[in-house]
């Protein structure tokens, strides 16, 4: 059997989620430690009492959102279950590079800090908003027709078939989703985010992280790690790099990396964070599969008792 560990993004944060460790947090305390002494943060505080309106600023979302993903490997790890293939979806791919050993613990919350940063003071403000039930070539015809230049609203993330994700500002958001809406979209879902990620919006934070991401020592992986922005496997620590820059302003491929992840015979997909979310996507996608989530105590019983 082939482990594959898919890491959620924003958006899966919520107030109290440390409380979901129970009595494995303690197996769990480096990582916290480790995220308050590089960011000087109080990053166990963020995740146990934070409000949902401070978990929605990104320096907040970003860091606890990491955390709650490296607590959840790192109490796997110690149960002796390791990945031979990882996914992150967006702010989750940098869980994923620390998973296949592409960066250590503390560069990966000094990038999440940088790039949390960085985000948060673009100079243009904007939102997400999923559009279920269309066609991503329909939804990209929706934003060119609002928008031709491709500059202030764009398709920001390709979740599933037929999920995908808008991104600009606030006004060509709402134009997009009333035309979704129009065009026989079944559901539109505001995203919990403070900002238009992957998209133009955030060109001017491109060449800050760009620099930033020169002083970081990227190792070669030690697992297979399907990419975002290539929607693929990486290639080597290039590929890599140039995938998580690209992040910044170009749309996640989440789609095109299920279906490649999916070729892989005996798959055992494992969501590695708070929540179901990425679980949702691949049995949307693979309705046959089942996937194990780590925050439920029963299911990460299941699968160590599987990888033995």
């Amino acid at each position: 059997m082939k482990i594959c560990y898919l890491f959620p993004g924003q958006g899966t944060q919520k107030p109290g989620m440390l409380r979901e460790l129970g009595d494995e947090l303690q197996n769990a305390a480096e990582v916290f430690d480790t995220a308050e002494a590089v960011t000087g943060r109080d990053v166990r505080q963020l995740c146990l009492t934070a409000s949902d309106a401070e978990l929605r600023l990104t320096e907040n979302t970003q860091l606890a959102v990491t955390a709650m993903n490296l607590a959840y490997f790192t109490i796997l790890k110690k149960q002796g279950v390791v990945p031979d293939i990882v996914m992150g979806h967006s702010l989750g791919q940098f869980s994923a590079l620390y998973a296949a050993g592409v960066t250590t613990m503390e560069d990966t919350f000094r990038i999440v800090q940088k790039r949390a940063e960085l985000m948060s003071q673009t100079e243009q403000s904007g939102a997400l908003c999923t559009v279920l039930g269309l066609l991503p070539q329909q939804v990209a015809e929706i934003c060119r027709r609002i928008d031709p230049e491709g500059q202030k609203l764009t398709v920001a993330l390709h979740n599933t078939e037929k999920q995908v994700v808008v991104g600009g500002t606030e006004e060509l958001v709402a134009q997009a989703e009333a035309a979704s809406k129009l065009a026989g979209a079944l559901r539109t879902v505001p995203v919990k985010v403070s900002n238009a990620f992957h998209t133009p919006l955030m060109k001017d934070m491109e060449v800050r992280f760009t620099d930033f991401l020169q002083s970081i020592e990227l190792h070669e992986p030690t697992c297979r790690i399907i990419l975002n922005c290539k929607g693929d496997d990486a290639d080597s620590v290039d590929d890599i790099r140039e995938d998580i820059i690209r992040q910044c302003c170009h749309t996640v491929h989440w789609y095109d990396g299920l279906l490649r992840l999916l070729e892989t015979p005996d798959l055992v997909p494992v969501e590695v964070g708070i929540g179901k979310t990425m679980a949702g996507m691949l049995r949307n996608t693979e309705p046959k599969l089942t996937t194990y989530l780590a925050s439920n105590p029963r299911q990460r019983m299941q699968l160590v008792q599987l990888a033995r």
